[in-house]
């Protein structure tokens, strides 16, 4: 969705024609945005949260995504 909005931008579209386009809230597509603006691609990454560390990684989370998507496929 971040990329999307990010793209939709390069466009040339304001902030509520991104908002339609990719379907979400005015306010989430200006603070994508402005995140891209002031920090490029590292704003689009997820900021650290407070609470307990992830216990499963992104590769981890992949190879779930992957095999389920294989058995659907499948099936």
């Amino acid at each position: 969705m971040r990329s999307r909005i990010v793209l939709a931008a390069a466009e040339g579209l304001g902030n509520t024609a991104v908002a339609a386009k990719v379907g979400v809230e005015v306010g989430t597509a200006r603070r994508w945005r402005d995140r891209f603006l002031d920090q490029r691609l590292e704003g689009l990454l997820d900021e650290p949260r407070p609470g307990r560390p992830r216990t499963v990684t992104d590769d981890q989370v992949e190879g779930l995504s992957d095999g389920l998507c294989n058995k659907i496929l499948l099936t």
